[in-house]
């Protein structure tokens, strides 16, 4: 028996901006139009694939709230989307997700994006076998069972997820808006925090060093990486997200700024 989580927010983004149709009324006069029976049709399908990869039992749609938790750590978090797009979200997407959030079994949390909402609910219920689907790779972050755009289930360790999360600490996500340690890419990131010496009780230390070569404190450090950070079941209790902390602070600063 398995239990399905989808990225809702990933999925209808996929089908809405698939069905998407632009007409040209007249010179110089173009219109975009969403035909919503055709989006919500696609959207079941797309689903309906995945239900059958997984051959899953139960299967749960995850959504984003509109008030996101994140933006009080950090005002400009995603902020640079809606400066960079005059649509953020494909035509016709708030309704095709009320029509969706009606006839599915659906969870939206407030304050809480998707990403979280999947990482709290497959952590909280091992026993149900959870299964993750979304094409968001901060998802790796989250130990447990992965359905891959190839339709293949991989497993994630928690010691995978967990170098996953601090390689993201000094990344950071230019999508998301938060910077990461600058001059710090994938590779460089992988080869600090490697799964062949991984060691969590460590690797915050390995994390904060890269950011003070920078001229960084680690108050700013620890900004990034609760910005990173996908809720897990730890990290929420009394309707509330917890604040991401090390176990062991390396300095006392207070600054969130260079």
């Amino acid at each position: 028996m398995t239990w399905l989580l989808i990225d809702a927010d990933m999925l209808l983004f996929k089908a809405a901006s698939a069905c998407e149709v632009e007409v040209e009324w007249i010179e110089d006069v173009i219109t975009t139009h969403c035909p919503v029976r055709e989006v919500l049709m696609l959207f079941d399908d797309l689903l309906s694939v995945k239900k059958s990869q997984t051959k899953a039992r139960w299967t749960t749609l995850c959504w984003s709230s509109p008030d996101n938790f994140r933006k009080k750590i950090d005002p400009s978090y995603k902020g640079n989307r809606r400066a960079t797009r005059h649509r953020v979200k494909p035509v016709g997407y708030k309704e095709c997700r009320r029509r969706l959030e009606k006839d599915h079994l659906s969870e939206c949390w407030w304050r809480l994006e998707a990403d979280d909402v999947l990482g709290i609910l497959s952590t909280r219920n091992p026993d149900k076998t959870p299964i993750i689907w979304s094409g968001d790779k901060d998802l790796k972050q989250i130990p447990g069972f992965h359905l891959n755009e190839d339709g293949d289930i991989d497993l994630i360790t928690d010691a995978q997820a967990d170098a996953f999360f601090y390689r993201q600490c000094l990344i950071g996500d230019v999508a998301d808006n938060y910077p990461g340690c600058p001059g710090v890419g994938q590779k460089t990131a992988e080869k600090l925090i490697s799964m062949e010496e991984f060691k969590p009780a460590t690797a915050w230390g390995t994390v904060v060093k890269q950011y003070e070569k920078k001229g960084l404190s680690e108050q700013y450090a620890l900004t990034q990486a609760r910005l990173a950070r996908i809720l897990r079941d730890t990290d929420y209790y009394f309707d509330e997200p917890q604040l991401w902390t090390p176990l062991t602070r390396i300095t006392t600063d207070t600054a969130t700024k260079p």
